[in-house]
C-alpha cells in the first residue's frame, strides 16, 4: 500500500520542483510561464563585468531551459504515475535519467557564481532524487516489500530536499 502512496508523491514533487523553477519570477506569475521581466535579480546584481554572466542571464538561461524539462514531466505524468502503480517504473526511471541528463547540460551553462552555486545544489538533489528512485524501481521489480518500505522513506526525504534546492534556486532568482 505505501508503494502507489509514497510514489506518486515523489513523482509529484519532482513535477513541483521543476515548475517551482520554472516560474523563478515574482509573485503572482504562473509557474511554468516565462517571466515577463527580471528585475528583481537586476536590482541584487551591478553590472556585470565583460564576460560575466549576471544573475538575471543565469536564472534566464535555467528557467528556459528547464520549461522544456517539466513540460515533459508534465505530459507524462499521468502515464508515469499509472506505470508505476501498476508496478512499472520503467519509464519514469527513463525520464527522470533525461531529466538528469538535461541538468547536467545547464549546469555548464550557468556561469554566475551566486547561480551556480544554488543550481548545483538542485542538480545533487535531483541526482539523489533519481538514485533514491531507482532503487524503488528495484525494490518494486524484485517485489522486495521491505527494501519497497526502506527506499519509499528515503524518496520522501530526497523529494524534500529537492524540493528545497529548488526553493533556494528561486530565491537567488528572485532577489
Amino acid at each position: 500500500m505505501t508503494r502507489s502512496l509514497t510514489i506518486p508523491t515523489g513523482l509529484t514533487a519532482a513535477a513541483l520542483a521543476l515548475f517551482a523553477l520554472t516560474g523563478c519570477g515574482a509573485s503572482g506569475e504562473t509557474a511554468g510561464a516565462p517571466a515577463s521581466s527580471a528585475p528583481a535579480a537586476e536590482q541584487t546584481e551591478a553590472a556585470p563585468a565583460e564576460g560575466d554572466q549576471s544573475v538575471a542571464d543565469a536564472c534566464q538561461i535555467v528557467q528556459t531551459e528547464l520549461t522544456e524539462v517539466s513540460s515533459q514531466i508534465n505530459d507524462a505524468s499521468t502515464e508515469l504515475s499509472e506505470a508505476v502503480q501498476s508496478g512499472d517504473t520503467s519509464g519514469a526511471r527513463e525520464v527522470f535519467t533525461q531529466v538528469g541528463e538535461k541538468i547536467d547540460e545547464v549546469s555548464g551553462q550557468v556561469t554566475n557564481p551566486e547561480v551556480a552555486t544554488a543550481f548545483e545544489s538542485y542538480s545533487t538533489a535531483w541526482s539523489d532524487f533519481e538514485s533514491v528512485f531507482g532503487q524503488v524501481s528495484d525494490a518494486i521489480d524484485s517485489e522486495d516489500q521491505a527494501a519497497i518500505q526502506s527506499a519509499a522513506g528515503d524518496l520522501t526525504d530526497s523529494s524534500t530536499a529537492l524540493v528545497d534546492a529548488s526553493t533556494g534556486l528561486s530565491e537567488v532568482c528572485t532577489g
